[in-house]
C-alpha cells in the first residue's frame, strides 16, 4: 500500500466565497500529491537500479524544525549522513521561504542523485491512528510539493511508520478488528503524547528502520559488525 492514510477530495460547487481559491488550490496540492506518493518499496526498488550514484533523503518533520539524513545504498558500505537541522517558525500556518529555499539547496546541492525522499509517518504508538503529527507532516509535504521543486517523478515521496503495521484483513462487510482498537493506558495526556508523537524521531532512525525491512540481510550482517 502507499501509505497508512487515504486521500480525500471534497467536492464543491461553483458558488464563489472566500475560501474558494484557498479550497481550490488545497485540491490542487493534495491532487500532485496523490501523483508522487508511492510505496516505501518503490523508493528501495530506485535505489537498488541505481546503486552506485544515487541517495535517499530521509526527512523527520517537526512543530519547529526539519531534521535530514542523507543516505546510499546500503550495501555500498556507507554510514547516513545526517544533516543540520533545518529550524523554522510557522508563519501563518506556512513554512518559512528561508526554509523551503534551504531545503531545496539541501536536495539541489547534493553530491549523490537523490532517487526519492523517505518521510517519517508518525502515527500514535499505543492505538496505531494518526494525530496531529500526522496532520503536521502532510500539511508540509503537500506545501513543499505545491511550492518547490524538491518531489518530482523522477524523486517521489514515500511515508514510512517504523512501526509499519500488515493491512487489516475485511470481513464481508468491511469490518476490521484494527479499527476499534484502543490503548491498554489508564491515563492518556494527549496535549503531550498526541500531540508531541514526532519529537524523538530522528531521520537516522527512519532511514535504519527502512533498511531493517527492505533490506534484511544487509541489516542483519551490519548488526553483527556493531556487536
Amino acid at each position: 500500500t502507499k501509505s497508512n492514510f487515504t486521500l480525500q477530495y471534497t467536492q464543491t460547487d461553483n458558488t464563489s466565497g472566500p475560501n474558494q481559491d484557498q479550497d481550490n488550490h488545497t485540491m490542487a496540492a493534495s491532487s500532485k500529491l496523490a501523483k508522487l506518493l508511492v510505496a516505501p518499496s518503490k523508493i528501495a526498488s530506485k535505489l537498488n537500479w541505481q546503486k552506485h550514484g544515487g541517495a535517499v533523503l530521509s526527512l523527520d518533520i517537526h512543530k519547529d524544525r526539519i531534521g535530514m539524513a542523507l543516505s546510499s545504498h546500503p550495501t555500498m558500505d556507507d554510514t547516513p549522513v545526517p544533516l543540520e537541522p533545518i529550524h523554522y517558525h510557522f508563519q501563518g500556518g506556512k513554512l518559512p521561504e528561508d526554509a523551503k529555499r534551504k531545503l531545496e539547496e539541501v536536495v539541489n546541492d547534493a553530491d549523490s542523485k537523490i532517487v526519492g525522499v523517505v518521510v517519517s509517518w508518525p502515527l500514535q504508538k499505543d492505538t496505531g491512528h494518526m494525530g496531529a503529527p500526522c496532520g503536521r507532516t502532510l500539511h508540509v509535504v503537500e506545501e513543499l510539493i505545491d511550492e518547490t521543486d524538491i518531489f518530482s517523478f523522477s524523486r517521489p515521496v514515500a511515508f514510512w511508520d517504523s512501526q509499519h503495521p500488515s493491512a487489516c484483513p475485511e470481513d464481508q462487510w468491511g469490518r476490521c478488528s484494527q479499527y476499534s482498537r484502543t490503548t491498554s493506558k489508564q491515563e492518556h495526556l494527549a496535549s503531550v503524547e498526541q500531540y508531541n508523537q514526532d519529537e524523538n524521531v530522528a531521520a537516522v532512525q527512519v532511514w535504519d528502520d527502512f533498511v531493517r525491512v527492505h533490506w534484511p540481510s544487509v541489516y542483519k550482517q551490519r548488526q553483527k559488525y556493531c556487536d
